[in-house]
């Protein structure tokens, strides 16, 4: 456009000149650029414009022009602009003003309704004139197809350099690129080593972020973290620990000797024009090369703590949850039968149950099942106890051994915490003898930086103090195994969290898959390694869960008066505070489905068929009742029988009913009792007392159309006078 073409109207407002730079970098650099788009002044004081009606707008100085959300100064032009307080607009070019078609049309859009115009180096334009706002729509067009050429060569030099691992990226703690080969490498600093293994070797024995956190914090240790200063470079600095830095370790692949490209990504808002940093999915990552560099860690640790860690979210679809202090003991572990969806824990008058209850509470269907916590776990603990046993020796002793290593590479951390605070004492008093006394300003900022490292300083050597006590010696199998014994009793006394029980339990079992049928919760219990072990649970416990281990284990040997009386003698009473009798027993087991060896009822005996009454084994043999009661007076048939009116129950298992059920072959070394009396003279009640007496074993064959007793093996001289 012509320059005479100016209003006068235009001349009455204002002339704005705005200044932008796109990054800090080129604001700090680049000041050539920033001179020319100041001396847009003069230009347009000799245009007509007074210098008291320009204005300069210089707040954009290194923000990007691709968006305007970000940009204070440019949203206050377009205002000013939308109020007619603007006659022209001043860039050194149209990119500087907008890199983006959707502002930079709009910008046109306003100018060119309220008479703005817009000059830049090359001359004036009127956004109402058609030629000249088609001119203006290349310009911004191709302001925007510059910005995303550069971007585009930018990122595929950036990618192609990082396919081959040399491009430099922002490293975390712990790594830095050697001064000489430009190769990353470990820092030279060996308390960061040790730090940073120490935090990996915490996670894999407690594998819970925040047992970590509390893990290091109760023993003051400090974690290292990287402080970038610009201009500067970045120093390493000490700091107490965090959640998020021991997670950051643990997630980020470096550690492991991987150089990857590509973990995140920026999403930007299309309202709000704000950026989102977004973690991709490994599968997205752009460059992953392992054995890149030295690590820390392997990749198959690393992978064990990915995998570790999302195990650990409470969420039913995905993992377990780390263990907590709550009372399910189960928690994480349970599945449902029915519909193989994890169970979550809820809790009704602070008694904890296990439910799926998603779409019940999501659509209104029924609960697809649903248990006591204290009942399940209640047999579940019991049955783990049962498999934890004296041959668990080995492992407690190289958990032992793992324990005293842990000390001593706490003891190594601390001595080297106390060193790096004896060293900034010391340069804390170096830079203070340094300083000209006389200027006490330096003098005491520098003195009482000094007094705080000394202080610093000596809390770490009290702290070091008691933390150095001698360990307890290290046990031996024999005081293992016994401890082991004694594990029962620490766990039902309460000297065990929630949280040990719960890692014992997911130390050998990998779920618990609940079904609720009437009154009875049924479980498959799966262990690691996948064998299965089946339980039934009654739903409703009228007692403590002590009471019910209790008798759930006497009743396999016991009748109900000696449980009665174990319950008793232990301190165990019933919910009413009653004493236990046999009665109590006997009724708590039946509307419980507690199996019994001594119960004279079929359907609540045990399947094992360990106990057996007189007459069923006179049925088996064939014999009268009396007959097996006579044999059981010599002997020849364990049992047990509370009194001389009691029921008689009889030891049987399938060894002692093939010796006496007449199927058992004849052995050439056996010697008939009969022939043993006729030599003797003895009665055959005081061959067979005998034989039992001296661990004979004694069969009963069958002979012809009858029965004989047989000795094997036989010793001469059976029994004297």
């Amino acid at each position: 456009m012509n320059q005479t073409a100016i209003q006068p109207s235009q001349l009455s407002r204002l002339a704005v000149i705005y200044v932008r730079q796109s990054t800090p970098l080129q604001v700090e650099q680049h000041t050539e650029s920033q001179r020319r788009q100041y001396q847009l002044t003069e230009r347009a004081q000799l245009l007509g414009w007074p210098s008291q009606r320009c204005l300069v707008i210089d707040d954009d100085l290194g923000l990007s022009g691709a968006q305007s959300g970000n940009r204070p100064d440019y949203q206050r032009l377009v205002s000013l602009v939308a109020l007619r307080e603007v006659g022209i607009i001043f860039g050194l070019e149209v990119s500087r003003l907008a890199r983006n078609c959707l502002d930079w049309y709009h910008l046109l859009e306003l100018a060119a309704a309220f008479t703005v115009l817009i000059g830049d180096e090359d001359g004036l334009y009127d956004p109402a004139d058609f030629n000249d706002r088609l001119l203006l729509g290349l310009k911004g067009t191709f302001s925007e197809i510059e910005r995303y050429q550069i971007n585009a060569r930018l990122q595929r030099g950036r990618l192609n350099k990082a396919r081959w691992g040399a491009y430099a990226v922002r490293l975390p703690v712990g790594f830095e690129y050697d001064a000489l080969t430009g190769e990353l490498v470990r820092t030279p600093d060996q308390a960061v080593w040790h730090a940073l293994e120490q935090v990996f070797h915490h996670f894999a024995q407690l594998g819970s972020v925040r047992v970590v956190l509390r893990s290091l914090l109760c023993a003051g240790l400090d974690l290292p973290h990287r402080v970038v200063c610009r201009g500067l470079g970045s120093r390493v600095a000490w700091q107490p620990p965090s959640y998020d830095a021991i997670y950051g370790y643990l997630t980020n692949p470096v550690y492991a000797g991987v150089y990857c490209y590509g973990r995140r990504t920026i999403q930007r808002d299309p309202v709000t024009q704000t950026q989102q940093v977004v973690r991709r999915l490994r599968a997205d990552w752009e460059v992953f090369l392992p054995d890149h560099h030295a690590g820390y860690l392997t990749l198959e640790q690393y992978e064990a703590n990915m995998a570790r860690l999302h195990n650990n979210r409470a969420l039913l679809t995905t993992g377990q949850g780390a263990p907590r202090e709550g009372s399910a003991l189960l928690r994480g572990l349970v599945v449902c039968q029915r519909c193989e969806r994890r169970m979550r824990v809820r809790y009704h008058q602070a008694s904890p149950y296990y439910c799926y209850d998603s779409a019940h509470l999501r659509f209104g269907a029924p609960i697809c099942g649903w248990g006591s916590a204290k009942r399940v776990d209640a047999l579940v603990e019991e049955l783990v106890l049962d498999v934890v046993d004296a041959g668990a020796v080995d492992l407690a002793l190289a958990v032992d051994q793992s324990w005293r290593e842990e000390q001593a590479r706490l003891d190594q951390h601390r001595h080297e915490k106390f060193q790096r605070l004896e060293y900034e004492a010391g340069l804390a008093q170096q830079r203070y003898e340094l300083v000209d006394p006389a200027y006490r300003l330096v003098a005491q900022t520098l003195e009482t930086a000094w007094n705080e490292r000394l202080a610093a300083l000596e809390a770490m050597r009290t702290e070091e103090e008691r933390w150095r006590r001698p360990l307890p010696p290290a046990s031996t199998p024999e005081q293992m195994r016994d401890t082991l014994a004694q594990l029962r009793n620490q766990w039902y006394g309460g000297r065990l969290a929630s949280q040990d029980k719960k890692e014992i339990l997911r130390c050998v079992l990998e779920q618990a898959r609940l079904a609720t049928d009437g009154k009875v919760i049924r479980a498959e219990v799966v262990w690691q390694g996948g064998a299965r072990s089946h339980l039934e649970v009654p739903k409703y416990l009228g007692v403590a869960s002590a009471a019910y281990h209790q008798i759930l284990t006497l009743a396999q040997a016991h009748p109900d008066a000696e449980i009665a009386a174990q319950l008793n003698a232990d301190g165990l009473r019933t919910m009413k505070g009653k004493a236990w009798t046999a009665r109590r027993v006997m009724d708590f087991r039946l509307s419980n489905a507690i199996p019994s060896g001594l119960t004279a009822s079929p359907t609540m005996r045990r399947s094992d068929d360990a106990y057996l009454t007189s007459g069923e084994v006179a049925e088996r043999l064939g014999v009268h009742q009396t007959r097996v009661q006579h044999w059981f007076h010599l002997g020849l048939l364990k049992g047990r029988q509370a009194g001389r009116q009691r029921q008689l129950w009889i030891a049987w298992d399938a060894e002692i009913a093939q010796r006496l059920d007449g199927t058992a072959p004849i052995d050439g070394r056996m010697v008939s009792v009969r022939r043993l009396c006729a030599a003797q003279g003895k009665h055959p009640d005081e061959i067979l007392a005998w034989a039992v007496a001296e661990d004979h074993t004694i069969y009963r064959v069958l002979r012809g159309t009858g029965f004989r007793f047989y000795i094997l093996p036989y010793q001469a001289e059976p029994c004297a006078g």
